[in-house]
């Protein structure tokens, strides 16, 4: 394949710009891969896998002839990290991220850059509750969802571009609006992990005759709570960012416990079986 990049800065070197990088460097679309973080452990872990070849520590030493800067850290911190390294990008670059937030985070972006800049938002849907450069890996895209949310204002052939580029690495690319995007990851991802974080720490709150609950957690509940392994500043900056859709899906979600509830408190067993049956079938429909 084509160089599409000649040098790439990543902003956050984990699980989801790692892999993305070794990508890139396993089909050759990038020249010079560059990583940028605040804990240096992590980028010379990366430099030692061979996903970045060099990294910096200050965001002052950003360096010059960039082409594409590839935003990987929480969603929050994306468009001040972005107005800091404003002064050194050069013009016709490309920004993009790996967020998981797009409607706020897009806004902020371009009330930020110049017109010799352009932004690109991007979500792959590939994540795990692994992060840093130990859990970057091959092939992590491959058959998975990319969510691009372009507007108006997005340039059409950056947009080509990054969709090319992630169709390179193996993805299946889709566009829709920002705010789309956020109803959508708020109620398949974002609620979920609300739920989950709930769910664990309400083992501290249900001990009986002090009994450590932790102790007789098996396999259905370990896999069910996985995702609270992830890291707890990626998800307090989603659930801030995407607070209104989330909330509405909360909202939704705590009525219909709350009914769930009643039920069982009556004895209300064949009602319970309906829901049941309706969420067996249904889950049978995810692909």
């Amino acid at each position: 394949m084509a160089v599409m990049f000649q040098k790439v800065v990543l902003a956050g070197v984990g699980l989801i710009c790692g892999s993305l990088a070794l990508d890139m460097r396993r089909h050759k679309l990038a020249k010079e891969i560059i990583g940028y973080g605040r804990g240096e452990g992590n980028l010379r872990l990366a430099k030692r896998k061979g996903i970045i070849d060099r990294y910096f520590l200050n965001a002052e030493d950003f360096p010059g002839d960039v082409d594409l800067l590839m935003m990987g850290t929480p969603v929050e911190s994306i468009a001040p990290l972005t107005k800091v390294f404003l002064p050194k990008l050069k013009a016709g670059a490309i920004i993009s991220d790996v967020g998981s937030v797009k409607g706020e985070l897009v806004r902020a972006m371009e009330r930020l850059l110049p017109k010799h800049l352009v932004f690109v938002a991007g979500h792959p849907i590939a994540g795990s509750e692994q992060w840093g450069a130990q859990a970057a890996r091959r092939g992590l895209f491959v058959r998975h969802r990319c969510i691009l949310t372009p507007t108006p204002r997005t340039d059409r052939k950056a947009l080509d571009k990054i969709a090319a580029l992630w169709r390179k690495v193996g993805a299946e690319v889709e566009t829709m609006p920002p705010d789309v995007h956020d109803h959508v990851l708020g109620v398949i991802s974002h609620l979920p992990h609300v739920l989950v974080y709930a769910l664990v720490n309400a083992l501290e709150c249900q001990s009986r005759n002090g009994i450590d609950l932790k102790k007789y957690c098996a396999g259905g509940f370990k896999d069910f709570t996985r995702i609270a392994s992830s890291r707890p500043e990626l998800w307090r900056d989603i659930c801030v960012m995407n607070r209104h859709a989330l909330g509405r899906s909360l909202g939704d979600y705590i009525k219909y416990l709350q009914r769930l509830n009643r039920w069982i408190q009556k004895g209300k067993g064949a009602l319970l079986e309906r829901e049941f049956a309706r969420a067996y079938d249904t889950r049978a429909q995810i692909p």
